[in-house]
């Protein structure tokens, strides 16, 4: 997730050459699945590899967004420079028993580590 501040998330686009899953505007208007409307608040460019990485392994996740930014590491640095822009890896983990959890390895870990990016975890107990 790159939250864009001012910046449109276009830009973004433009300087990593990564096409994105999907961008939000600011003061664009959204409407939901239940037909709810809501403007957006902040812009945003979103890479998910939800739908694309048939895995529930979190490391499988993580090396295809690698693989995706990585080749543009030095755009990449260039962008977290900019004033009020907001990078991070968010994962999301649905935890149906309780037991055991997301895992990373030390490659996953240097690999975001290179890149600078944090890594943030929603987790939910169904």
């Amino acid at each position: 997730m790159i939250y864009t501040g001012a910046i449109n998330p276009n830009e973004i686009t433009r300087l990593l050459d990564v096409e994105p899953t999907y961008i939000t505007v600011a003061g664009d208007k959204i409407t939901n699945s239940l037909g709810r409307t809501r403007e957006v608040k902040n812009s945003g460019w979103f890479l998910s590899s939800e739908g694309i990485v048939n895995s529930k392994d979190l490391r499988e996740h993580i090396d295809w967004i690698v693989s995706k930014i990585s080749p543009f590491a030095t755009n990449l640095k260039k962008i977290q420079e900019i004033k009020d822009i907001k990078l991070t890896l968010k994962c999301v983990w649905f935890s149906k028993f309780g037991h055991s959890g997301p895992v990373l390895w030390p490659e996953q870990m240097k690999a975001l580590s290179d890149l600078d990016l944090e890594c943030s975890f929603d987790i939910y107990f169904v």
